[in-house]
């Protein structure tokens, strides 16, 4: 891979690799969909367990992360792979799936997190196991006494945008006392526990709903975005918002006594991209990255970061929104590019073209946008290469996109990008197909995979 930037400003690193198609840019492409077709394996009974169904289980319930997996998927995973011990790493942890299926198979467990909420979040449910539920439970009703008489001085509105239409000022308030009622975060684990159970409830207290790439009004429904039952916005009482915590805390001491305590885990405050690790200290990983949809966690989950005083400020959120995989429009360039595989590269330019010819306003963004997160995506299996011990596997669940009516086939892509940094690509287990709108469909000479989510099965060699 490149590692430095002969002396380009870094627009003009991404621009000049998308700048003018080659004359074998379609032989590329086709060639890196046609590489893996000999691994590829339909998987359609594992298909259900590929999005956030399935996660009634004990700590896989507690919070509503709209981009999280079924702890199915990852035991079907860790069912195919023979002799795994030690320790093994999720480097996007998000709310700690693969981390408690590890503690529950005997294995040791680290996640990496760089969003603030999800590192903390998924750290609580995996130190969930020492909680003491009669002490959760008087925890969390001492602090919901303060809050309905009142004893508890709250601070302004949530620093966030959408707080301004997505709570009302009672609703806030009591979030707030709430929250200043319990001891600070990190005190104990019973107190982190019920820190967790308010932060779940907030969007359920608000008009906010996660929808695509951000939130919107509940009331607002559009053509082919999520339904929300009862989605008219009642307006909410204090003690409403006391209650829903309370059934939150609940819900926690019921599946306490359920909760895998085996083995230790952690949750990292990290990058991916520079895994804060030792070479060859992981002997297996599970993850599902980010993918490259323009979905803007910073943005999904503000409420969340602002309301468990994660942010103080429209430059805090600013600051995580830059610092985040560069999977959303708002990404900056990074400062030099690695990525340099032929194939990724051709289907890339097929977009830029096809952009030219027609695409919407602001599709310089997008182009950015897809540049960056492959770039990245090379940058963090080459850290999951250095990582792994000789021989170990890893799983990597991801699903790809069409931009401009041209297919972006990001499960093959990444597993090129893989064999590129050293690492095997032993299968790819096809999980289910996704439908393509009409106007989305592939055009010109690059073949389509079809749309589908998918799972790469990766081995280290040694």
């Amino acid at each position: 891979m490149t590692n430095a930037n002969n002396g380009h400003p870094p627009d003009a690193d991404w621009r000049s690799l998308l700048l003018k198609p080659k004359p074998d840019d379609v032989l590329a492409a086709n060639r890196l969909i046609g590489e893996f077709r000999d691994v590829e394996q339909d998987r359609a009974d594992l298909g259900w367990f590929a999005g956030p169904r399935y996660r009634d289980e004990a700590g896989h319930r507690w919070l509503p992360y709209k981009e999280a997996f079924s702890p199915g998927l990852v035991r079907a995973i860790l069912d195919g792979w023979s002799g795994v011990d030690g320790l093994l790493l999720d480097p996007f942890a998000g709310s700690g799936t693969s981390l408690l299926v590890a503690v529950e198979r005997g294995l040791t467990a680290v996640g990496v997190e760089l969003l603030p909420y999800a590192r903390w979040a998924a750290d609580a449910v995996v130190r969930a196991h020492a909680a003491d539920v009669a002490v959760l439970r008087n925890v969390a009703a001492r602090a919901a006494a303060k809050a309905r008489l009142g004893r508890v001085i709250t601070a302004a509105a949530l620093p966030v945008p959408a707080a301004s239409w997505a709570l009302s000022d009672d609703v806030t308030g009591v979030l707030l006392a709430l929250r200043e009622a319990l001891l600070p975060r990190g005190a104990e684990v019973e107190v982190d526990l019920s820190h967790l159970a308010l932060i779940s409830v907030v969007e359920g207290v608000s008009a906010a709903v996660k929808d695509g790439t951000s939130v919107r009004h509940r009331d607002r429904q559009r053509a082919r975005r999520t339904k929300v039952s009862d989605s008219k916005q009642q307006r909410r009482q204090p003690d409403d918002v006391v209650d829903a915590f309370l059934a939150a805390v609940e819900v926690i001491a019921e599946d306490l006594p359920k909760m895998p305590s085996g083995t230790a885990a952690r949750v990292l405050m990290g990058d991916a991209r520079h895994l804060p690790l030792c070479d060859g200290a992981v002997s297996s990983s599970i993850f599902s990255p980010p993918y490259p949809n323009r979905y803007d966690y910073s943005s999904i989950y503000q409420l969340e970061l602002a309301a468990g005083g994660f942010v103080q400020g429209p430059e805090d959120l600013r600051r995580i929104r830059k610092s985040l995989l560069r999977s959303h429009l708002e990404a900056p360039p990074a400062a030099y590019l690695v990525l340099d595989d032929p194939g990724v590269l051709a289907v890339l330019r097929a977009v830029a073209a096809a952009a030219a010819e027609g695409g919407p306003s602001g599709w310089g963004r997008t182009l950015r946008m897809l540049v960056g997160y492959f770039d990245d995506m090379c940058r963090v299996l080459a850290e999951l290469a250095r990582v792994l011990r000789p021989g170990a596997p890893a799983a990597c669940v991801v699903a790809t996109q069409t931009y401009f009516g041209q297919p972006v086939p990001t499960d093959v892509m990444l597993a090129s990008i893989a064999q590129r940094v050293g690492l095997l690509v032993e299968e790819i287990w096809v999980l289910r197909h996704k439908r393509i709108a009409v106007q989305q469909r592939a055009r010109g000479g690059v073949v389509s995979s079809g749309g589908r989510e998918s799972v790469l099965l990766l081995r280290r060699p040694g």
